[in-house]
């Protein structure tokens, strides 16, 4: 049962009816004969004392009413940022389909390679030197809204052994360093067990900039990245390549990969950050590394 003064309280506080179901019952207690008259008397008529403040007569109410303000403000902070990727993701579409129409896709790679033995040859030529100061002011695709920095690339510029992944990962766009924290512990633990060590290999990714937002990258973002990867394997002229992900398996099957890695001997092995959730694809890893471990004698 619900005294009644409760009813009075929450509608002289602005808070509308009082959410009962019809067959609740009030139960109106007797004023107490100890309490100042006046006020009494003012409650029986449904009115509040003016000198009474609502934070001394109810403050669960207050509290309540703070905690809602409280939880509608996150809500509205959440709502801007959720908005904002929106916007991103909307502009993002939108350069997609106007200023990268020109761009070659890995399908249009594959179709030339039907009629002609050569890939689409990229609109910008790059020397290996110019990378880092052409990536930085990219805007060739829409992942330099979504990057901290772009990521270049580490290791040894006459590696006999470069490792190509699809693109930097959040946490390595925060580091500024490819194969960051487990995945690159493994990666190395996975080229220890064929005898190739760190300052052998050269690390790069096919596209500089991690996809922070929209988490995957499209083959427009891999064409206009192609110029900075091709001048890295030109310079480099490794012995062979190891090829980390699922994705690289989708080019394979359209018959593109040799041209677009100057027809360098190469493998391509589950990515280290699956195997870290994946251990069943161990077996897969290690026999692409046994490969790999042949075609660098």
């Amino acid at each position: 049962m619900l005294d009644s003064r409760y009813l009075y309280l929450h509608e002289a506080l602005g808070l509308g009816p009082m959410w009962l179901s019809q067959s609740a019952r009030l139960h109106v207690t007797a004023i107490d004969a100890s309490t100042n008259t006046d006020q009494n008397n003012e409650i029986a008529n449904h009115k509040l004392p003016s000198e009474i403040t609502a934070a001394a007569v109810y403050p669960t109410l207050i509290t309540a009413n703070n905690l809602q303000e409280n939880i509608n403000t996150n809500l509205s902070d959440r709502n801007n940022r959720l908005n904002a990727l929106h916007s991103i993701l909307k502009k993002n579409k939108k350069t997609d389909n106007t200023t990268l129409k020109s761009v070659s896709t890995p399908e249009s790679m594959a179709a030339n390679n039907s009629t002609n033995s050569s890939i689409t040859t990229p609109e910008l030529v790059l020397q290996f030197d110019e990378i880092p100061t052409s990536i930085a002011t990219c805007t060739r695709c829409s992942l330099h809204q979504e990057r901290c920095a772009p990521i270049v690339g580490h290791g040894d510029k006459s590696a006999r052994l470069l490792v190509i992944t699809p693109n930097p990962a959040p946490a390595d766009d925060s580091s500024q360093q490819l194969f960051s924290g487990e995945t690159g512990k493994l990666l190395n633990n996975m080229l220890a067990a064929i005898n190739i060590g760190a300052n052998e290999v050269f690390y790069t990714s096919q596209v500089k900039c991690a996809p922070n937002i929209s988490l995957r990258i499209t083959p427009e973002q891999i064409q206009a990245c192609m110029p900075a990867l091709q001048a890295q394997i030109k310079h480099i002229q490794p012995k062979a390549i190891l090829l980390l992900g699922q994705v690289f398996n989708q080019l394979e099957e359209q018959n593109c990969l040799g041209n677009y890695l100057l027809n360098i001997p190469y493998v391509i092995a589950p990515h280290p950050a699956r195997l870290l959730h994946q251990s069943h694809l161990k077996a897969s890893a290690w026999s692409a590394l046994k490969t790999l471990h042949n075609y660098l004698q």
